[in-house]
């Protein structure tokens, strides 16, 4: 009896530890198949890797060609379906517009910061005011990484010389922001031909005219040499350095010896009208003659610079900016048709 019961336990445990070799030899099976299938996965990324690689290293690079703003086939288009931006038009015409009009961000930008200006008084008007200032900026900074990749291929575009002055000529005025580095850093990058070309030799004179309070050189440069888009993005410096004026003359003049306002308008490239506006905002009082000539007091009390922003002053010599700007597009019309 004992030995049957020696026997029976003898096969049981036999049978279990026949069990337990199988099993483990089942899990080492499939640890060894799942681990060839993970080297197969990773032979096949790392193969798709060396494939991606090669076929990166052997593409050619894209390289932009198009210099203009606005391409000829895409503006003909939009031309036809009369889309075009109000500031895209040509003297006004829905279905007309020419290759240095039809842009679509940074002159658009330029014109729409001169126009939000005017009514930057207006609490909506100016946050659309700063809105369209930081996408102007934007918007330079991609052109500006456009000229940049072109210059590997030794080509300067067209425009390149009049887009470059406009990041000098946003940082003139008190006020102004960097958009990027420092300026001293930015004309050692620029190429030779871009730094001497008129553009930016106007920029530069203009920027040293306005630092040293120069007032005669600053208007007198804008009117002989500045662009329209260049007239636009100095606006405020120009109303900035004319207050500044204005403030010197007050209290750096003798109260016997008003200063004549119609040479001071002469002066500031204003008309007289807009001159006695401009005074009367400071807080300055003007007088009159008998034969009718106005008059700027000096050493009054009361200056204070012009609250809730800036007029719409005019400028002597900005039809003259226009008009040779619409003559450019009129010729370039003529020439693309």
């Amino acid at each position: 009896m004992n030995k049957s019961r020696r026997k029976a336990r003898m096969s049981s445990s036999s049978t279990e530890g026949k069990g337990l070799q199988s099993n483990a030899s089942g899990e080492a099976e499939a640890s060894k198949g799942g681990s060839i299938r993970g080297r197969s996965l990773e032979d096949e990324e790392s193969h798709r890797s060396i494939e991606s690689s090669h076929v990166s290293s052997t593409s050619p690079s894209t390289i932009g060609t198009c210099t203009l703003m606005c391409p000829a086939g895409e503006r003909v288009q939009r031309e036809h379906l009369r889309d075009l931006s109000v500031f895209e038009r040509l003297n006004g015409h829905p279905g007309k517009t020419s290759p240095s009009l039809a842009v679509k961000k940074v002159k658009f930008h330029i014109v729409s910061h001169h126009k939000l200006l005017c009514c930057n008084c207006n609490v909506n008007i100016s946050s659309m005011y700063y809105l369209n200032l930081e996408q102007l900026r934007k918007s330079l900074s991609s052109l500006y990484g456009m000229y940049d990749a072109n210059r590997k291929s030794s080509t300067i575009s067209k425009n390149e010389s009049e887009f470059r002055s406009f990041y000098v000529l946003l940082h003139l005025g008190s006020n102004s922001q960097s958009v990027g580095d420092s300026l001293s850093l930015w004309f050692q990058r620029l190429a030779s031909p871009i730094l001497k070309s008129k553009e930016l030799c106007f920029t530069r004179k203009v920027l040293r005219s306005f630092r040293l309070g120069n007032y005669y050189c600053f208007f007198n440069t804008i009117a002989a040499e500045s662009s329209y888009l260049q007239y636009c993005l100095m606006e405020p410096c120009i109303n900035e350095l004319r207050i500044l004026v204005v403030s010197c003359i007050n209290y750096g003049g003798y109260t016997l010896s008003p200063y004549p306002l119609a040479q001071l308008s002469k002066l500031l490239r204003m008309k007289e009208s807009d001159m006695k506006s401009l005074c009367i905002a400071c807080g300055l009082e003007i007088s009159t003659n008998e034969a009718g000539n106005k008059f700027l007091p000096t050493k009054q009390t009361t200056f204070h610079p012009p609250k809730g922003g800036f007029q719409n002053y005019s400028f002597l010599g900005l039809e003259r900016l226009q008009r040779h700007t619409r003559v450019d597009d009129s010729r370039t019309t003529n020439q693309a048709s």
